[in-house]
């Protein structure tokens, strides 16, 4: 009997052990200068792998390892459902670039309350927007990665013997409460093959289904009015695309782009979302952030190293500036990131940065003054996060 509790307490502390997970350890905190909150980030390729929550110190508030199963965890933020504050966050397997799963919403205890259709991981925005009678409404935006048959032999792929696979990214809103699909968006129907940066290679040869050739790569969709920003990491280029038919407004970026970058670039970019602008009272002149990667891991070596920038768009001009750029404290070693990456806006014109396979996070002033950094992992394993978060603590203690 006494060797069954001691064989039973050895399996406990070991389970303890194996579920321990990263650590945040900080490096950088002025606390005077950083927006108080919690930092959201759902940690893959460790030990424990799965949604957390810490503290400002680094103190792990939440480890929800094993809580909802074994799986990949990607974009773990609050949001907000049905007007009530709600934790998001997608769950699925990964491979050659992108995920099939779904997205799931979740009470303040950790139950899942909503799962959506299922989906790629590269977007899970709950945004508000006016429905057909005239009334604001919740919007769910996902990514759907979809594998097709095409003709790739002026790529080098025969279209023979079952080969010849491209993968179709689509934009897809939808009606969170009843999976109602609102606007779909067909990458192929609207962006022709040889914009890409991108060419048949390795595990994304288009030689099969399962190594369909991801040409455009998804990354980030976000409203702008009654239109949708698509953000295309493999043709380094954001589309403003019709919210009415579907057809591309302009583009930004990339071999095609309707506009003139002043003074700056970017490449393989994630994350591109609207910013405050304040002062500005033109409609067609605003503010974008963006994860800026230089770098995408199908493309070497890498153009340069990763950062946030916030850009100014003119669609009047025809032009676009850079207003700010965040640079990685550990910028002095050529660390760029080439996976994964966020901006997120905060109070008093704060940044919040995601450093995508970089494993860390940082904040930074309106001027570009690091004010907070911190670095998670576990020792021995390679730690990364497609995006990171601060928001309000919204669930249970460990």
């Amino acid at each position: 009997m006494l060797l069954t509790f001691v064989i039973l307490g050895i399996c406990y502390c070991l389970s303890v052990v194996a579920q321990k997970g990263p650590s945040l350890t900080v490096t950088v905190n002025d606390k005077s200068s950083v927006i108080p909150g919690f930092i959201y980030v759902a940690v893959n390729t460790v030990p424990a792998a799965g949604p957390y929550v810490f503290d400002l110190n680094g103190t792990t508030v939440f480890n929800g390892a094993g809580k909802l199963g074994s799986g990949t965890f990607h974009d773990f933020h609050v949001c907000t459902y049905q007007k009530v504050a709600r934790l998001c966050l997608w769950k699925g397997t990964t491979a050659q670039g992108y995920g099939s799963g779904q997205a799931l919403i979740l009470d303040n205890q950790f139950k899942i309350i909503k799962t959506l259709p299922a989906s790629d991981y590269h977007e899970l925005k709950i945004v508000q927007a006016l429905d057909a009678e005239g009334q604001y409404s919740d919007t769910a935006l996902q990514t759907v990665y979809t594998p097709v048959r095409r003709d790739l032999s002026d790529f080098g792929v025969p279209y023979e013997d079952d080969q010849g696979w491209v993968v179709d990214c689509h934009l897809r809103a939808i009606d969170p409460v009843t999976d109602r699909i609102i606007f779909d968006w067909s990458s192929l129907d609207h962006v022709p093959l040889n914009e890409t940066y991108v060419l048949p290679t390795g595990a994304i040869n288009g030689y099969s289904k399962t190594f369909a050739w991801d040409y455009f790569h998804m990354s980030s969709i976000t409203r702008l009015g009654s239109d949708y920003l698509v953000s295309s990491r493999h043709t380094s280029t954001i589309y403003l695309v019709s919210g009415k038919d579907g057809s591309i407004v302009w583009r930004l970026g990339g071999k095609r782009s309707d506009f003139k970058l002043q003074g700056f670039s970017f490449d393989s970019q994630h994350d591109v979302r609207l910013a405050p602008y304040p002062g500005q009272t033109d409609a067609n002149i605003f503010a974008l952030s963006l994860f800026d990667n230089e770098y995408n891991t199908f493309v070497q070596p890498p153009r340069g190293l990763s950062s946030g920038k916030i850009i100014e768009v003119n669609v009047n001009t025809k032009t676009a500036r850079l207003l700010h750029q965040y640079d990685s404290p550990s910028r002095d070693i050529g660390n760029p990131s080439g996976d994964g990456g966020s901006v997120q806006q905060l109070q008093k014109g704060n940044v919040f940065i995601g450093w995508g396979s970089d494993a860390q996070v940082t904040e930074h002033t309106a001027d570009g003054r690091l004010v907070y950094a911190a670095r998670f992992g576990v020792p021995g394993s390679s730690a990364s996060s497609y995006r990171a978060f601060k928001g309000p603590y919204l669930g249970p203690k460990n």
